[in-house]
């Protein structure tokens, strides 16, 4: 049988948290993916699960949402993965300067307006939580709920429970074109492992920072490009980090970039990020570059991230570090992801664009796009994330 409910094009995170939840809401869903599970941004990013990160208003909401979901994941997608989940480890933007430390405690009012426990710590408060920070720092803001996962476990835990929900899984299969009844979108051309011509009620663009091409295959044009962020991996060693932790930077890069004057940080997106994995390894991420599809390392930048590092964190400097890879944020104008029904399409649906947001965002996107097609209304509102802000302007 050829026909489903519902095809989901992208095995990234988005894709495999859509599939969950359509499964578990009864719907019968296959997921085509053109090379494996994880291919993508969920098997080369961070597992930040961090909305002190967003912005205020409806994308801090938003996360919150998400961060409510991630408080009884494990339990419910009973998974024999293990996705590593570090609920509630804490959270730290580190403030270099005195600078960094007010923008950073005027973003704390917005976001603690919007109901989120944030506290501004001195330097050695600071390091009564995290000991490695340099006491040359000016202080820290402090968020208690922070967390953090292993992304590429998480992505396999959400595909492993929609099998056994009743999900099929194409993967090494491509879509080169999509099926249409008029001007609804009614299935899929695919070459590869699973070729062939599958029909559906809704396809879903699940495609990450390929979402644009994806769309424009349903005649849709959205502006979603992507930004590189590369990653550096240490040595397994003892416990040094008991946070995620990010620069003072990171939302000013992040959402006002405009403001940063050092031509190499705004051209490289430099800041940083460092988390230690179950394992022992350290994870350095820290940039936002425009470099197109390109997902190779850089030099420049492997160099400049761990000297940015080192200056938030001195004992790093006495690691080895092993590897490094990188992978590819899918950028929108404005910071918030694509969500739902494409109205000039009827059966075409999105669900991506969430830049370095995706793994925090996973559980609720999947659930509210999911709770549209099969309900036609969702829990949380997701009119600010709809494609039309773009395509009707």
């Amino acid at each position: 049988m050829n026909k489903y409910d519902v095809i989901v094009v992208g095995g990234g995170i988005m894709g495999a948290s859509l599939t969950y939840y359509l499964s578990l809401f009864g719907k019968r869903v296959l997921l085509v993916e053109k090379t494996d599970l994880d291919h993508g941004s969920a098997g080369a990013t961070d597992g930040y699960i961090t909305p002190h990160t967003k912005q205020p208003g409806y994308h801090l909401q938003l996360a919150l949402e998400s961060c409510k979901l991630y408080e009884t994941l494990e339990e419910e997608i009973e998974s024999d993965i293990d996705i590593e989940l570090a609920l509630h480890c804490g959270g730290l933007q580190v403030c270099e300067d005195q600078r960094q430390w007010e923008l950073i405690s005027d973003n704390r009012e917005k976001l603690s307006a919007g109901g989120l426990e944030l506290y501004m710590l001195e330097t050695e408060e600071a390091r009564k939580i995290e000991p490695a920070i340099s006491p040359k720092m000016r202080g820290a803001m402090y968020s208690p709920i922070a967390s953090g996962v292993n992304p590429f476990k998480l992505t396999q835990a959400f595909a492993d429970k929609a099998k056994k929900l009743g999900a099929e899984i194409f993967i090494e299969t491509k879509v080169e074109s999509l099926v249409f009844d008029g001007p609804r979108v009614a299935g899929i051309r695919a070459a590869g492992f699973r070729g062939g011509t599958w029909y559906a009620d809704y396809v879903a663009d699940c495609c990450g920072s390929w979402g644009a091409q994806f769309a424009a295959l349903a005649g849709v044009e959205v502006p979603i490009v992507p930004k590189r962020g590369q990653v550096i991996v240490s040595e397994p060693v003892a416990p040094l980090l008991n946070t995620v932790m990010q620069t003072g930077l990171y939302p000013i890069i992040k959402f006002k970039p405009e403001l940063i004057e050092d031509e190499r940080i705004f051209r490289l997106g430099l800041g940083f990020g460092m988390e230690q994995t179950r394992d022992g390894s350290i994870l350095i991420s820290g940039t936002r570059e425009l470099a197109g599809f390109d997902r190779g390392n850089t030099l420049e930048c492997i160099e400049a991230v761990i000297q940015t590092a080192a200056v938030y964190i001195p004992a790093i400097t006495g690691l080895y570090f092993i590897r490094c890879f990188s992978g590819l944020r899918p950028h929108t104008p404005d910071g918030l992801p694509i969500l739902g029904r494409v109205k000039q399409v009827p059966g075409f649906i999105m669900c991506c664009g969430h830049e370095g947001d995706g793994i925090a965002l996973a559980p609720i996107s999947g659930k509210l796009v999911a709770e549209e097609i099969v309900y036609g209304k969702t829990s949380f509102p997701i009119e600010a994330c709809a494609a039309e802000r773009f395509t009707e302007r």
